[in-house]
C-alpha cells in the first residue's frame, strides 16, 4: 500500500455519505422557504466532506500513536513507496485536509457571517474530544451523541442558514429555523442508526481493538431497541413536517416517512442476521441519503408558500 492509498483509506470515503446527506437535508430545509442557493450549498458540501476526511485521518493518527489496533486490522501499517512511519504520513494527511477544510471554511465565512466562527469552534471542540487523548469519545458508548450533533443540528442548520442569509434582515429567526430543526432531528437520528449499525458491522474489529460501542456494551437486543426507537421518532417528525412549517404537501412526506421506516426496519432485520451486517449498514446509509434527496425534491415541487414575516421571533440582530 502506497502513502497515497493509506491517506485515501484513512479518510474513510465510504462514510462521507453521512455528511453529504446532512448537507442535502439542510438544503431541503432552505428550499422549504424558497431560499435555496447553489453556491453556499456547494461550499457547505465541500466543507462537510473535507472536515469529515480530516477527522477520520485524525482518528487513524491517534490509533497509530496509541496502538489501538484499528490500523492493523485495516492494513494501514506500511507505505511501500516511502520509508516513513505510518503516524508521520497520517500527520501530514491531517495537515493537508485541515488546510483544505479551512480554505472551504473561509469561503463559507465570506458568504455568511460571524456565526460560522461559532460553528467552526464547536466542530473543532467535538472533533478534539472525539479523537484526541488516550480515552477519546470515539471509543466510548457516548460517541453517538457527537454523531447526532455533527450530522444533525450542526450540519443541517448551518447549511440552511448559509443559504438564507441573502434574503433576511436578521441573522437568525424562528421562521428560518423551523424546517432546519425538523430536518436536523431526522438526519441526526438516522446518522445515529448508521453509527450503531456500523458498530454491529465491525463487531470483531472493535472487540480486537478494545473499542467500547453501544452494541459492544449492551448487545444486540439493546441496539435493536435503540434503532427502532430512533426510527419511530424520526418517522413521526417526518410525517409532521408539513404541519410544522405550514405547507400542503398532499401527503408526500407521509409516504416518504413510511418508506424510510420500511427501509430502516429491513436494515435492522439484516443486522440481526449473521453475514448481513454490511448490507444493513449500507442500506441505512442509502436510507438517509434518499430521505434527504426526496425531501429536497418535495420542497422544490411544492414551492415557496410566501408566508415569511421578516421581523418575527428575532433571535439575533
Amino acid at each position: 500500500m502506497t502513502a497515497f492509498q493509506i491517506l485515501v483509506k484513512a479518510a474513510g470515503l465510504r462514510t462521507l455519505w453521512l455528511g453529504i446527506a446532512s448537507v442535502i437535508g439542510g438544503t431541503a430545509a432552505a428550499a422549504a422557504h424558497g431560499k435555496i442557493d447553489p453556491c453556499p450549498a456547494f461550499v457547505c458540501l465541500l466543507f462537510a466532506v473535507l472536515a469529515q476526511c480530516a477527522s477520520n485521518v485524525m482518528h487513524r493518527y491517534f490509533d497509530a500513536i496509541h496502538g489501538y489496533g484499528d490500523n492493523e486490522e485495516d492494513n494501514i501499517v506500511f507505505a511501500e513507496d516511502i520509508h516513513r512511519p505510518v503516524a508521520e504520513i497520517l500527520k501530514e494527511g491531517i495537515k493537508i485536509f485541515s488546510i483544505l477544510t479551512a480554505t472551504a471554511g473561509l469561503a463559507l465565512l465570506s458568504m455568511t457571517g460571524w456565526w460560522t466562527l461559532i460553528v467552526a469552534a464547536l466542530l473543532l471542540l467535538i472533533v478534539a474530544i472525539s479523537n484526541v487523548g488516550p480515552h477519546p469519545l470515539s471509543r466510548s458508548i457516548f460517541y453517538p451523541v457527537a454523531t447526532f450533533l455533527i450530522f444533525g443540528p450542526i450540519a443541517v442548520v448551518s447549511t440552511e442558514l448559509a443559504q438564507s442569509q441573502h434574503t433576511t434582515s436578521v441573522v437568525v429567526n424562528w421562521w428560518d429555523l423551523r424546517p432546519s430543526l425538523t430536518m436536523s432531528a431526522i438526519m441526526g437520528l438516522m446518522a445515529v442508526n448508521c453509527h450503531v449499525l456500523f458498530g454491529v458491522f465491525h463487531r470483531r474489529k472493535n472487540a480486537v481493538s478494545s473499542r467500547t460501542t453501544f452494541f459492544g456494551r449492551y448487545g444486540m437486543k439493546a441496539a435493536t431497541v435503540l434503532l427502532i426507537v430512533n426510527t419511530v421518532i424520526y418517522v413521526i417528525v417526518g410525517i409532521l413536517i408539513p404541519m410544522e412549517i405550514g405547507i400542503d404537501d398532499n401527503n408526500l412526506f407521509l409516504i416518504l416517512s413510511l418508506f424510510s421506516m420500511i427501509l430502516s426496519l429491513i436494515s435492522i432485520y439484516y443486522a440481526r442476521k449473521p453475514g448481513y451486517c454490511v448490507r444493513a449498514w449500507r442500506l441505512s446509509l442509502a436510507n438517509m441519503v434518499s430521505f434527504a434527496v426526496f425531501a429536497l425534491i418535495i420542497f422544490c415541487i411544492i414551492g415557496y408558500s410566501g408566508s415569511y414575516i421578516d421581523s418575527s421571533a428575532t433571535l439575533f440582530k
